[in-house]
């Protein structure tokens, strides 16, 4: 009786095609991919890495609860601001002739403003874009 005749045919064919196919596979995952950088493409990865480990920020939004030219106003008020919400960053900037007290950080205007709804003591208060927070910022 032949190999291949009959109800075995079936099953001997499909396992010849599995042998092909495992031994093709095997060929196929034995290739390398070689990739020729040019050099100044890789200094240009490396420094954008680097600056980003040792000066992270991320863009987002905080809340600016007032603004002076009183360096000294700017001081007490976020003093006062720390009374209330002493887990929440806050801090000053300086834009010429203005001290802003900014604080929070939050990753879209709706956070912001729904920190704003509870804050009673600092009317006027308002969402400020920040293109410059650091990840350790954001209240989570």
């Amino acid at each position: 009786m032949h190999i291949l005749s009959g109800k075995n045919s079936f099953g001997v064919k499909c396992l010849l095609f599995a042998a092909i196919l495992l031994q093709w596979s095997v060929a196929v995952r034995a290739q390398e991919v070689q990739i020729n950088e040019d050099p100044k493409i890789t200094q240009l990865l490396r420094s954008w890495v680097n600056n980003n480990r040792t000066t992270p920020h991320i863009d987002g939004w905080r809340v600016q609860v007032m603004a002076s030219t009183d360096r000294q106003q700017v001081e007490d008020g976020r003093l006062r601001f720390k009374t209330y919400y002493p887990e929440v960053p806050a801090d000053w900037i300086h834009e010429k002739p203005y001290y802003k007290l900014r604080v929070g950080a939050f990753r879209s205007r709706l956070e912001a403003m729904a920190f704003i709804a509870q804050l009673a003591e600092f009317p006027g208060a308002y969402p400020a874009r920040d293109q410059h927070i650091h990840p350790r910022d954001f209240l989570e």
